[in-house]
């Protein structure tokens, strides 16, 4: 199934491998006061000489399956095109979040860099991010962009917009989905599990047949840590939630329609204990509150685990390496399952990936001049460039009809980790390259069959309710915004000291009215009550 309507979306499928690059640089280095227009200028009576290029250092993180080249094709052609040179600075997925946020701490950003969104909350009062508000008039592509999905108003801050939001014309759908080694499964001799309670059976047929397992494994990934990451699908499957997509200790509830705090809440305990019962009985991986992406894959690419409950798209990746060995083996999506309490639903990815956006440093020269290059990456050309390389060259087709040439299909069609990470790499294209704006047409000539039945069965769910959608956080005042960085400083301190031990500790869970109580005391019934009351505001 694919989403083609112009509005915002999360790439369904990520892969890792391992890639480190150059560090970072600030707005200093920005040495031109040029024009992107690629003409020559006069540079003397009778003569003329090129414009020299506008000059931008760029930092974002690099994925570990998508090593970030300075000089991709993307790269080449955007200073050919727009005669803006781009100095990418890339930092490893894993450090980014502590290179940004010192790099924020002492205003010494790089002219664009990629944030979350929560960064733009935190730090928008300071001043280190462009007020992108007065140059919207400058910017058709983008003001074309927010009429089409107006969520993005809820990123403005005090009415003010501070980032270019990662947005996408067409992609498939996934999210934190149940996905199994069915190969293992079928030699249990049990059948596909329909509830929690039979995929607890499962796990255990899975372990007495492969001792040195661990069935089900998670890891720390997008800015959440691996206890969030763990706790989020289940503690939602099982009827309550855990966090917002930015990691505050608060979940939307789509039946209410509103904000609320998933451990005050009996369905939240039900899921830790069900989780306690999987540590216990060595069915959890006791390395998921610290496991990398890197580390899960290791462990799902070899057998030593074969349930999990995050990005689908892994699948079939994991399914192509497990069958360099094994022909038989094979991961694949379950169908939603059941909690103890009849709940009936899965996470998934937001339609639209507001979470992340790229700001430009406060002190960056000729702004005007950067956001109308920025502007560009919304528009055609700036889509095409950044996510399928030169038509005719390497694609055919326009306007949300596009396909790689054959040519461009049989280069990349046995590279790793996989064709389009190879591809997307050289290219610079693509969400995790320079596709502000990103297609997913690259995917389509190397899917797999059943990645196309993964996202029409995850758009179908969708469609019936089972699936949902993160949603994005609402704005928030001033006041809201140092009162929620207050509240949360010292919630999320004790929750990260103490949820732990609920799942790894014997009779900890005896002590859990009063964790909950203690954590209403450091204000959780504060924080959904600024999540709520801003919520209503936008309503």
């Amino acid at each position: 199934m694919k989403v083609k309507k112009g509005i915002m979306a999360v790439s369904g499928s990520l892969l890792l491998a391992s890639t480190v690059l150059s560090a970072c640089g600030n707005s200093e280095s920005t040495s031109s006061t040029s024009t992107t227009d690629p003409k020559s200028t006069t540079a003397a009576a009778g003569t003329t000489a090129p414009a020299a290029p506008l000059t931008l250092t760029w930092m974002r993180y690099e994925h570990p399956s998508q090593a970030i080249v300075a000089n991709s094709k993307a790269v080449q052609e955007i200073q050919k095109r727009k005669n803006v040179k781009l100095e990418l600075q890339s930092v490893p997925q894993s450090n980014y979040d502590d290179k940004k946020k010192t790099l924020i701490a002492t205003n010494t950003l790089p002219d664009v860099m990629l944030v979350k969104q929560d960064d733009i909350q935190n730090f928008a009062d300071a001043g280190t991010f462009l007020d992108l508000t007065p140059y919207l008039d400058k910017m058709p592509n983008l003001k074309k962009v927010i009429a089409a999905q107006p969520e993005i108003n809820k990123n403005k801050i005090d009415n003010k917009l501070y980032g270019f939001p990662l947005v996408a014309n067409w992609q498939q759908i996934g999210g934190q989905l149940p996905m199994m080694r069915m190969d293992v499964l079928e030699k249990t001799g049990l059948q596909k599990p329909k509830t929690y309670d039979e995929l607890y059976q499962v796990f255990k047929k899975m372990k007495e047949a492969n001792p040195d397992s661990y069935p089900f494994t998670a890891r720390a990934a997008n800015g959440l840590t691996g206890t969030e990451n763990l706790i989020n699908p289940i503690a939602f499957g099982f009827g309550s939630g855990y966090t917002t997509f930015n990691g505050t200790k608060v979940y939307y509830e789509p039946k209410d329609k509103t904000y609320k705090f998933g451990p005050s809440m009996p369905e939240f305990k039900d899921a830790v204990t069900y989780l306690r019962k999987l540590y216990k009985e060595k069915l959890l991986d006791p390395d998921y509150a610290t496991a990398t992406s890197q580390i899960w894959q290791e462990k799902l690419n070899s057998g030593k685990a074969f349930y999990f409950q995050d990005n689908n798209g892994f699948g079939t990746t994991f399914t192509q390496n497990l069958q360099k060995k094994d022909p038989n083996a094979k991961f694949d999506m379950l169908d939603t399952m059941s909690s103890p309490s009849g709940t009936k639903r899965n996470l998934i990815y937001a339609l639209g990936h507001l979470s992340e956006s790229y700001v430009i440093n406060a002190k960056v020269k000729n702004p005007e001049q950067v956001v109308q290059f920025m502007d560009w990456f919304y528009g055609q050309e700036g889509i095409e460039i950044t996510n399928f390389g030169i038509k005719g060259e390497d694609f055919t087709g326009d306007n949300g009809d596009y396909k790689l040439t054959d040519a461009i299909v049989n280069k990349y069609k046995d590279k790793q980790p996989s064709p389009v990470y190879a591809y997307q790499s050289e290219y610079g294209a693509g969400y995790l390259g320079l596709g502000i704006s990103n297609d997913d047409h690259v995917l389509l000539p190397w899917n797999r069959p059943e990645v196309t039945e993964w996202s029409a069965k995850s758009a179908k769910n969708l469609a019936a309710g089972e699936n949902v959608a993160f949603v994005n956080d609402p704005p928030f005042t001033k006041d809201e915004r140092e009162k929620l960085k207050q509240l949360r400083t010292q919630l999320d301190a004790y929750l990260a000291q103490n949820m732990d031990k609920f799942i790894t500790t014997e009779g900890a869970l005896n002590d859990w009215d009063n964790f909950v109580k203690q954590l209403k005391s450091k204000g959780a019934d504060d924080i959904v009550k600024i999540f709520n009351d801003a919520l209503a505001r936008v309503k």
